[in-house]
Order: structure tokens, then C-alpha cells, then sequence
């Protein structure tokens, strides 16, 4: 047998195998810049710590523009899979306190902490109170009452109603009276309707807060139907024209690459190992039979 035929084989396979393992290595190591007497060795740093940045910032933008964009995260959360999960996680939601006796004061309390629920019911209160009384003061209740008391006028008010006075009284009497009635009743309703408004608001808080969850969860039972066809409604709303903004917001280019720049660069030849090893040591192997080939070829020629 001729053993000079194995040696170019054997040797262009190992060199093969040497220098596949080299080049991959070379895609992290080394971590920092080589010089000798003051002069950069090439290929100092690695590929990957020295063109980190650039990597970060185009797979920031393939993913944030290509594979996580606003079609493909409507497509994917629009899935009528998704709908039925949240129908099941209402369904679960009422069956969970439908025997309840909890209030819904108390089980406020066990999600939230006591502080936080009176701070969030102060700043309930404070902007159902405003809504209510800038809605009231809008609605000009002094000309309402005026428009109707005109319009009973008009319509034959019974004057026996103003006793010994009657014979004084005539339309155009009660149309001035009422007229002068109008920013009374405004001025009234400016000055104490919000302090009215807000003791009704607490009130029927303070009701509702006491009240047994089971009664809501009851009633919700009652019109499940209705509820998840308002909160498919609101989720698909939400998805179809909220969602770009949000992604706009969120930047998500920016965010992945901000999340690779911190990554440490050992911790990032980790995770890339982790991930490819298989087709890493299939590049080495690669590199190994070309390197025997050619070796074959040459002992040949």
C-alpha cells in the first residue's frame, strides 16, 4: 500500500479542520484590540465585538420592520384562537366569583393595596365629578326651565295655582318672571351643583364598592354574550388602529438593538454557540473533507 497517497489527504483535512475551527473562533476572539509596537494586528478585534453596533442596529430593523411589524402582529393577534381565549378567560373570570360573598371593596383590597384603591377612587371621583358638572353647567338648565315654563304658559297654565294673585297674573307676566329666572337658576346650579354632584358620586361609589361581587358576576353571567362581543369589539379596535402607534412608541428596531449592544460580548459567543453549534461543527467537518479532497487531488496530479 502506498502511504504517500494518505498523506495529502490526511494533512489538507486536518489543515482543513484546524482553520474552519480558527475562522469560526475568530468571529469573537479576540475580544479586544491586539497591538504590536503600537501597530492594530488585523483582524483584532473579532468579526462580531467589532462590528457589534452594526449588527444590533440591522437586526433591529429586520426585526422591527420585517418580522415584528403592525400586518404581521394584526395577522397573528386577530386569530380567531386568540378570540376564543378571551371568551374562555371571561367565562373563567365569572365562574371564579360567581359564588363569591367578597364585596367588591374587598377584592379590590386583595389586588390592590388599601393606599393605592383610596388614591384611585379620589381620582375617580374628582374626574366623574367634573365630567358631570361640566356637562350639567353645559346643558344650560336655566333656559330649560324657562323654554318649559313658557311652554306651560302657552299651553293654558292653570292660574289658580298663584291663589289671591291670580287676577295679577297674565302671560306676559310669567314669560318676564321666568326670564329673569333663567341665570338665577344658572348661578345655582354653578355654585353648588358640583358640591351636589360630587356627594351623589360618592354615595353611589361607596354602593357599588359594598356591594357583593356575586350580584356582578350574576349579572354578568346574564349578559356574557354582550360582554365579549363588546370586549372582542374593543380588542379588535385596539389592535386595527392602536397598534402602529404603539409599535411607534415602542420602537422595537431600537429596542433589540439596544438589547444586543448590552449584551456582553462573551455572553453573546454563548448564546450564538448554544444556538448554531450544530451547524458550526458542520462548517469545521466541511472544512475537514474539502481540506482532504483537495489533498486527495493533489497527491493524485
Amino acid at each position: 500500500m502506498n502511504w504517500e497517497l494518505l498523506i495529502g489527504p490526511v494533512v489538507g483535512g486536518i489543515i482543513g479542520y484546524i482553520t474552519n475551527g480558527i475562522a469560526i473562533k475568530m468571529l469573537f476572539r479576540p475580544l479586544n484590540p491586539i497591538h504590536i509596537f503600537g501597530i492594530k494586528l488585523p483582524f483584532t478585534p473579532g468579526i462580531i465585538p467589532k462590528e457589534k453596533g452594526r449588527l444590533a442596529r440591522s437586526i433591529g430593523q429586520v426585526v422591527g420592520k420585517e418580522l415584528i411589524n403592525k400586518n404581521v402582529l394584526e395577522k397573528v393577534l386577530l386569530q380567531e384562537n386568540i378570540y376564543a381565549q378571551i371568551d374562555q378567560k371571561i367565562d373563567d373570570v365569572i365562574g371564579q366569583y360567581e359564588a363569591s360573598e367578597l364585596t367588591v371593596k374587598e377584592l379590590s383590597e386583595k389586588m390592590i393595596d388599601r393606599d393605592s384603591l383610596e388614591e384611585i377612587g379620589i381620582e375617580v371621583e374628582k374626574a366623574l365629578t367634573n365630567k358631570l358638572y361640566t356637562k350639567i353647567v353645559e346643558m344650560n338648565l336655566g333656559e330649560i326651565a324657562v323654554t318649559n315654563l313658557i311652554k306651560e304658559v302657552n299651553n293654558g297654565l292653570d292660574k289658580s295655582l298663584f291663589g289671591a294673585f291670580a287676577f295679577f297674573i297674565n302671560d306676559s307676566l310669567i314669560e318676564s318672571i321666568a326670564l329673569k329666572l333663567e341665570p338665577i337658576i344658572n348661578q345655582m346650579v354653578e355654585a353648588q351643583g358640583e358640591q351636589l354632584i360630587i356627594r351623589a358620586v360618592q354615595r353611589e361609589g361607596e354602593a357599588f364598592l359594598n356591594q357583593p361581587i356575586m350580584h356582578i358576576t350574576s349579572y354578568a353571567k346574564e349578559k356574557a354574550a354582550l360582554i365579549k362581543d363588546i370586549v372582542r369589539k374593543a380588542y379588535t379596535y385596539f389592535v386595527q388602529h392602536n397598534l402602529a402607534h404603539a409599535l411607534e412608541i415602542v420602537d422595537l428596531s431600537k429596542v433589540v438593538e439596544e438589547r444586543i449592544n448590552a449584551f456582553d460580548t462573551l455572553e453573546l459567543e454563548k448564546m450564538i454557540l448554544q444556538i448554531m453549534a450544530k451547524e458550526l461543527n458542520a462548517i469545521i467537518w466541511l472544512g475537514a473533507l474539502l481540506g482532504a479532497v483537495l489533498g486527495c487531488i493533489m497527491s493524485i496530479v
